[in-house]
């Protein structure tokens, strides 16, 4: 069956790509073998390193009082400053941190063992020996010695060609460093030495803090973060993260307990001025109050206040006496009082006033009761008279006395409450100057009192101080390494090792401007058949059409003549016409072989060497040179049976050869007797098969188009570019040659689209 022109594209072309791919399926397997043979190399030269992480909760306090919190001054916004994570985690990075945990680790000696592939590093308990670094210039980090222990007292250091016997404990000087070798946990006498290396600290502390050590926050703006670090031995890896993160607890409290005990002795500091600004202060309030005679200002002002009423009252009643005084005295000292009774002094308290006013007034009634009976000149009368006259003297006296001691005390009570009454005149005075004098103390004294709060406040926080972070989950290391990860590398090797020969392949193919495969011939529409393909064929082998043998090549000779058979149903195809782009790509050979393969079947096939220029049909065919289409051409004298001869390779092949090489060859094809030649042959012949000269370098098989039935156009594998296809797309295009048909020479495995044709394979 013929394969249409135009065929499935989308399968076919798929099918052809995995073609090329599985046809160099050892190109696969040499790069699989050698990607994953490297990735193994790679993995046993590579030292795995383990990931360390932590889990740690920051105290975040964006208040920023976190560092006075509980301390002095922890309420005056002047000392806060915020502390957030992000400023927590570069605490964590800095390289002075890192490099006081590095030193106190004593990180600055690495040992090993050399082993074939990769040096296996000691730490910790593996350790047979241990360095003790007590001097290191730059020079001596360049070193690289070795130690071999001799036996338990001695070692044998090595330092590049130079080797020396040490004692344990012993100081080694080197050029740029001083050491001293002890004894390690695993110490055992061996043959192997421990390689020494010697770590700049400070570049090591660099690395970890630029990208040796990873800090990340667990979620954004949360407080807890994850530290991790690769490390080849996960038990260092450990205690590198536990000394870091307690060393950065001990840094925060340091600083804590730094700032608690500067801020108490700035108030001891503080105290001590204002002890002695205090006592001055008290001692002007002292003396104050003792030039102004004052206690309590406000119980002195209501005492005197009280005071100085009660000595006005006791100045009215005094008053009020001394005018009952002076009231009686002219009420005695009357001309008609002399025999009247004296009237009573109940406002006067006077006890000898009163006996004599009693005294007095009981004579004057007793006088009185004589004189109803009896008259003055009576002795008793007179005798009372006398008495009475006595008395009032007596009673003028001591009213006299006791005016003048009312006048005394009236003058002392009046003094008293002037006294108080300037007093309380005189209290604002006073008491403004106690106010300011207050004033200066109180401030004195609440600022001392404060100072002597906040001081207890930062002696009690001193002795409270906790860490400002705490350890959610200790370091600990995951048992499968982080770098290299095998899985994934083994897994890019396997990919590595796939898509290289892939990616030459297409490359290769992409490259290639020669058609390999028959879609490449991107130009097949509808009118446009393939009629065959043909395999390679052994190098100077130029008939591979035999009739009593069977091979291969042959049986697609014979599947091209069932396949012209096939499409020439109504037995008008007698003239074909076989052309290609270029030279060597089988023109000859095809004709040849077809020749012989239509005269198998009892058909006589005539083969005109039409390609004037380069003939080589009569060769291929081993036969002799004769006259030919030249002569036949230029001389009208000749005729058919003068040029046409008879092959070896088949009873009914016969052969026209070119003749001798013209000068004019395409003036030549013009020639009136090609409609003669070929009326001729077509009476003569079944089949007629013209080699002629490729249409990439001339015009011959244009002018022989007219006198075809079918064109047979040859493209060979590996050898036609594909640029040079656009002639037979113009070909097509142009209908310049009848009844297009193509065949695809020379394929190998690499060509063949077995899956389009089915063929079989025949032995040679």
């Amino acid at each position: 069956m013929v394969s249409q022109a135009k065929p499935n594209e989308n399968k076919q072309e798929l099918m052809s790509h995995m073609m090329k791919y599985v046809r160099n399926w050892y190109l696969f397997v040499i790069v699989l073998a050698m990607s994953v043979g490297g990735a193994y190399l790679y993995l046993e030269c590579t030292v795995p390193l383990y990931k360390v992480t932590s889990t740690l909760q920051i105290q975040e306090d964006t208040k920023g009082d976190g560092l006075f919190k509980g301390t002095a001054f922890s309420d005056l916004n002047m000392f806060k400053t915020s502390k957030t994570v992000e400023n927590e985690m570069e605490v964590l990075r800095s390289r002075d941190l890192i490099y006081n945990v590095l030193a106190k680790l004593g990180f600055e000696t690495r040992y090993y063992y050399k082993n074939i592939f990769r040096n296996e590093e000691l730490y910790g308990n593996n350790l047979p020996l241990k360095v003790k670094v007590v001097r290191m210039s730059p020079q001596g980090y360049q070193s690289k010695i070795a130690l071999s222990i001799i036996n338990d007292q001695e070692f044998l250091l090595t330092d590049g060609v130079v080797s020396k016997r040490y004692n344990f404990n012993q100081n080694v000087f080197g050029k740029g460093y001083q050491i001293v070798v002890t004894k390690g946990p695993a110490f055992e006498i061996a043959d192997e030495p421990v390689q020494i290396r010697f770590v700049n600290l400070y570049r090591a502390a660099e690395a970890y803090s630029m990208t040796g050590l990873t800090i990340l926050p667990v979620i954004k703006d949360a407080n807890t973060i994850v530290l991790s670090l690769l490390d080849p031995i996960p038990d260092r890896g450990i205690q590198l993260l536990n000394t870091l993160i307690n060393t950065y607890n001990m840094e925060n409290v340091r600083s804590k307990n730094i700032m608690a005990l500067n801020t108490i002795k700035f108030i001891d500091n503080k105290l001590r001025y204002l002890t002695k600004d205090l006592s001055g202060v008290e001692q002007e309030v002292q003396n104050y109050k003792q030039n102004n005679s004052v206690t309590e200002l406000a119980t002195d002002a209501q005492m005197s206040l009280q005071s100085s009423g009660a000595y006005n009252q006791q100045l009215a009643a005094s008053e009020v006496q001394l005018s009952l005084v002076e009231s009686i005295t002219g009420y005695l000292n009357g001309s008609g009082s002399t025999f009247d009774m004296v009237p009573t002094t109940l406002g006067l308290k006077d006890p000898t006033l009163q006996g004599l006013t009693e005294r007095y007034n009981s004579l004057q009634l007793e006088r009185e009761r004589l004189l109803r009976t009896t008259n003055v000149n009576n002795p008793l009368v007179q005798n009372i008279t006398a008495q009475l006259q006595s008395l009032k003297s007596n009673l003028l006296e001591n009213l006299s006395m006791i005016k003048k001691g009312l006048v005394v005390e009236k003058n002392s009570l009046n003094n008293k409450s002037q006294l108080y009454e300037s007093k309380l005149r005189n209290v604002p005075v006073i008491e403004r100057g106690l106010i300011e004098r207050g004033r200066e103390q109180g401030v004195r004294t609440t600022l001392y009192q404060y100072l002597l709060q906040k001081r207890e406040e930062t002696e009690l926080s001193l002795s409270a101080t906790i860490p400002s972070s705490l350890m959610i989950d200790k370091p600990a290391y995951n048992g499968v390494p982080a770098k290299p990860k095998v899985q994934l590398i083994y897994m890019l090797s396997i990919i590595f090792g796939l898509v290289i020969p892939a990616s030459v392949i297409y490359g290769r193919d992409k490259l290639n401007a020669k058609v390999n495969d028959i879609l490449d011939v991107e130009y097949l529409n509808g009118n446009i058949r393939i009629l065959g393909e043909l395999s390679h064929k052994k190098i100077g082998e130029s008939i591979v059409v035999h009739k009593d043998k069977s091979t291969t090549i042959s049986e697609l000779f014979r599947y091209i003549r069932s396949n012209l058979h096939f499409m020439d149903a109504d037995k008008n195809n007698k003239v074909f016409l076989v052309t290609s782009s270029t030279k060597g790509e089988g023109k000859t050979f095809f004709c040849a072989n077809l020749g012989i393969t239509l005269s198998l079947i009892d058909k006589k096939v005539v083969l005109l060497e039409f390609d004037l220029r380069k003939p080589d049909l009569v060769n291929s065919l081993k036969m002799s040179p004769g006259p030919g289409l030249s002569e036949y051409l230029a001389d009208d004298k000749l005729k058919l049976d003068d040029i046409i001869v008879q092959s070896n390779a088949a009873d009914s092949l016969y052969v026209i050869g070119c003749g001798k090489i013209p000068h004019n060859p395409s003036e030549l094809l013009m020639s009136d007797r090609l409609n003669i030649l070929f009326e001729e042959l077509r009476t003569r012949f079944d089949y007629i098969i013209l080699d002629t000269s490729p249409v990439g370098y001339v015009a011959d098989a244009f002018s022989l188009a007219p006198f075809s039935d079918a064109s047979i156009y040859l493209v060979r594998y590996n050898y036609t570019d594909k640029r040079e296809l656009g002639i037979f797309e113009d070909i097509c295009e142009n209908n310049r040659l009848k009844n297009p048909m193509l065949v695809f020479n020379d394929a190998k495995k690499g060509n063949r689209n077995v899956h389009r044709y089915g063929r079989y394979a025949y032995p040679a």
